[in-house]
């Protein structure tokens, strides 16, 4: 009778299996469109039959044990694959990186919008086209003065208008920044609430399972941080996750301790500084985090401090600057404002501010101070004493016959005829600067060359870095699609698969039913069939 009741034994269990996967089966397929949810399985093993005599069949030559006792489950795994997940993550990081680099610099393009065709370049070139048209007229002629003057007006106002957005594109990214480190601590705090929960919960589960809904969870939250920066995960033996982030610790598992990012006054350092909350400077190898840091800070040659070598916003913010700077240089020297500051024609204050050549009473002196404010694009001007004095720009340095000092006049050249012409030497000076290759602008690393070279170098660079940038984003982007379809292999839910499986556990539990109620027909008969003994 034992092996009878064994059989029952089995097969109970057979039934209780088979349903068990036909459970996991429908609970995947009820996840199929559940965002993060990986496919489960009933992990099973054969049972077998111990060293008990009792349950073996016994012969002459041997002791042979029994088949085995039929199927039992372990428990309920997840189809994960750790090495798909690690390169997923990585290139998940390398894409959300490159993607906002992108995204930074197409707003930089944005602002200076062609600027060697119908930004900077065209302004320029109305400078330069005003001043030509200006030298083939009489130096007095204040109208064709006034033309050329409000030309330097404009090519000012544009780069005023310049750093203006530029400014407000870098504070709208510094807001994101704040936003997004918020953001990343939070996505900290909830890992580690998580892994709390799991730890509570797996003393409910066998030896290597756990709450698979949860762990489906934190996977989703490693998943979203490897976004903002490279991240490594180890499993504790608690069956919590810790999560390192730029090689750094960020979330502790097993002291559910969690180590966050803090970010430095941005309008104080001029620079995004990032930092842990333990001390460790925060250096990432990608991820957006590492875009903001940057396209914030990478000033190229021009970088100091905690700034990198990047393109960014800083160094074309930088670059700009130093177009204002060297066209300001260039043209108050040639002027003459070495010695004499009323001669500056570009000079640097604030909009709205005081311009320090103002002559506010009319004396020809001067009311402000000649300011030594370094001239950048925010703040480039042309003079309040050139712009009332257009004409200025046709006077040159000679010497005053009566007192023999320098002066600023008209060059005057009698012709044969005895009439008196005045030349435009002054101006076609400032003609030749704009030509002239020695220009240096800032940095002697970054570009030397005319005005015109450098408007092209400078829209060169910037369409070099966004073609680098899309490439390096258009092949993280495949590598991802890639590896999500080989993620989406093993994890996630077919449902052409499932409807199979469940058709072949249905087979399996009608089987086994059958089984038992053959045994149970089988029992019937001989114990109510044959009768009792001795009657």
């Amino acid at each position: 009778m034992r092996p009878t009741f064994l059989g029952f034994e089995t097969q109970k269990r057979t039934i209780q299996v088979a349903q068990k996967h036909l459970d996991i089966a429908g609970n995947n397929i009820s996840n199929i469109n559940t965002v993060g949810y990986t496919r489960q399985r009933v992990d099973v093993y054969s049972m077998y039959v111990s060293g008990n005599q009792s349950l073996r069949w016994s012969s002459p030559t041997n002791n042979l044990s029994l088949t085995g006792q039929g199927v039992n489950a372990y428990g309920v795994s997840q189809l994960r694959d750790q090495y798909i997940d690690k390169r997923y993550r990585e290139n998940t990081s390398i894409e959300a990186e490159t993607e906002k680099t992108t995204n930074v610099l197409a707003d930089i393009e944005d602002v200076l919008d062609n600027i060697d065709t119908d930004g900077l370049q065209y302004y320029t070139e109305q400078y330069f086209k005003a001043l030509q048209d200006y030298s083939v007229e009489r130096p007095d002629a204040a109208e064709v003065a006034t033309i050329a003057t409000n030309s330097a007006v404009n090519l000012c106002r544009l780069l005023n208008d310049y750093s203006t957005k530029l400014n407000e594109t870098e504070q709208t990214y510094v807001s994101e920044l704040e936003d997004t480190v918020g953001y990343v601590n939070n996505l900290l705090s909830e890992m580690n609430k998580l892994n709390d929960r799991i730890a509570r919960e797996l003393i409910n589960y066998p030896e290597e399972y756990g709450p698979n809904e949860l762990y489906d969870q934190l996977n989703n939250y490693i998943d979203e941080l490897a976004n903002y920066g490279d991240i490594s995960i180890s499993q504790n033996s608690n069956g919590t996750f810790s999560v390192k982030m730029a090689g750094v610790q960020v979330v502790d598992g097993e002291n559910f301790k969690i180590n966050t990012l803090v970010l430095g006054n941005y309008k104080e350092n001029g620079q995004a500084f990032l930092d842990f909350e333990s001390g460790e400077e925060v250096n990432l190898h990608s991820g957006i985090l590492k875009s903001y840091i940057n396209m914030l800070n990478g000033n190229g040659v021009y970088a100091t401090g905690r700034q990198n070598g990047s393109y960014g916003i800083a160094y074309f913010k930088t670059a700009i600057d130093e177009f204002a700077r060297t066209l300001a240089h260039t043209f108050n020297s040639a002027n003459g404002a070495d010695e004499d500051p009323t001669r500056q024609m570009f000079v640097g204050y604030p909009a709205g501010g005081d311009d320090p050549t103002r002559d506010e009473n009319g004396d020809g002196v001067m009311d402000g101070t000649y300011s030594e404010v370094v001239i950048t694009a925010g703040n480039i001007h042309v003079s309040t004493i050139w712009k009332e004095n257009p004409t200025m720009i046709g006077m040159s340095k000679k010497t005053d016959e009566t007192t023999g000092k320098s002066i600023y006049g008209y060059d005057e050249v009698t012709g044969e005829d005895g009439k008196v012409n005045l030349q435009n030497k002054n101006v076609l000076f400032l003609l030749s600067k704009f030509e002239d290759e020695g220009l240096k602008f800032g940095n002697e690393n970054d570009f030397r060359g005319d005005m015109y070279q450098y408007i092209s170098f400078l829209s060169d660079r910037l369409a070099e870095t966004i073609s680098y940038e899309t490439s390096r984003y258009e092949t993280a982007k495949t590598t991802v699609n890639t590896l999500l379809d080989a993620r989406d292999e093993v994890s996630g839910v077919q449902m052409d698969e499932e409807g199979i499986n469940m058709l072949n556990y249905q087979k399996w539990y009608s089987a086994s039913s059958r089984m038992l109620t053959t045994m149970d027909d089988a029992l019937d008969k001989l114990i109510n069939g044959t009768g009792r003994v001795g009657l």
